[in-house]
């Protein structure tokens, strides 16, 4: 379990990537403002959690998620789309990269 706080502006709370789920996401979350602080209590309470930041935008909060297997992964989404107060969420998976590569590509001095 996470224990949610803040750690500066819209930062609620990290385990930090472990690094050893086979598939990580981030899941967006629509929620009703008046449950913003519930959620993101039950959200904490989810083993699969290791990130949660409050955003602006179309959506409120952005959680990290990891899982071993993809069937892992989308039940939890699931479980995070069934939170009372949820509106909305939408997964999109981190992919992969490759051992010793770059986490940005190089520009071409535009």
């Amino acid at each position: 379990m996470i224990a949610v706080h803040i750690a500066g502006p819209g930062f609620l709370g990290v385990a930090a990537d472990r690094g050893d789920a086979a598939l990580r996401a981030h899941v967006m979350i629509q929620v009703a403002s008046r449950d913003v602080a519930k959620v993101g209590a039950r959200l904490a309470q989810m083993s699969e959690l290791t990130a949660l930041h409050q955003i602006s935008g179309d959506y409120d909060l952005v959680a990290v998620v990891e899982a071993g297997r993809a069937e892992d992964l989308e039940r939890t989404v699931d479980r995070i789309h069934a939170l009372t107060g949820v509106r909305h969420a939408l997964a999109s998976v981190l992919l992969p990269r490759a051992p010793g590569a770059s986490a940005l590509s190089p520009t071409s001095g535009d």
